[in-house]
């Protein structure tokens, strides 16, 4: 067995969820360093995953700061839900990336974002979105930032459905 499977085969819930902040911390320091420093606006979209991924990890905290075993099976529970919904989300903007709606970007139907949950004005260097989820302003390995956003969203639900496991086990 590889050392990096080995690690995994014995990592308690605790040291996964250091690891789903820890990955969660990287993922956003490349969203804010495409937005602040190579200048690439967010779109609705990716606000709403920023969203997301700030959840998982604020679940994963509340996970790794419990005492006992159950704090972190629901703090892992809630935080692969997030990461679910987040992968849902990074999946649809790769999705209408290959296969772009005819009549619309995806700002129209995110308006209310904007109007009933004003995130922008309390926070505007995180969740401001005023991009365009249809355009690709910057590729890695033939890869938009969608699909990297994907790709982390994956890593992140594994990793916490194996906190989520390892956490069951123990409480059984």
């Amino acid at each position: 067995m590889g050392v990096l499977a080995d690690w995994f085969h014995r990592a308690t819930p605790r040291v996964l969820l250091a690891l789903i902040v820890t990955i969660v911390v990287l993922a956003m320091a490349g969203g804010l360093y495409f937005q602040h420093v190579l200048q690439l606006e967010p779109c609705p979209l990716c606000v709403l995953q920023r969203v997301a991924i700030i959840s998982v990890a604020i679940f994963a905290v509340v996970g790794l700061l419990s005492r006992g075993v159950r704090g972190q099976l629901v703090g892992a529970i809630l935080a692969a839900v997030c990461a679910l919904v987040g992968a849902g989300i990074a999946g649809w903007h790769s999705w209408i990336l290959v296969y772009p709606p005819e009549s619309m970007t995806c700002g129209r139907p995110f308006e209310w974002f904007h109007q009933d949950f004003p995130l922008e004005t309390w926070l505007p260097k995180l969740f401001a979105g005023h991009g365009d989820c249809l355009k690709v302003d910057w590729t890695f390995l033939g890869l938009a930032i969608p699909n990297m956003s994907l790709i982390a969203f994956m890593l992140l639900s594994a990793a916490t459905m194996l906190a989520v496991r390892r956490a069951w086990v123990r409480l059984r």
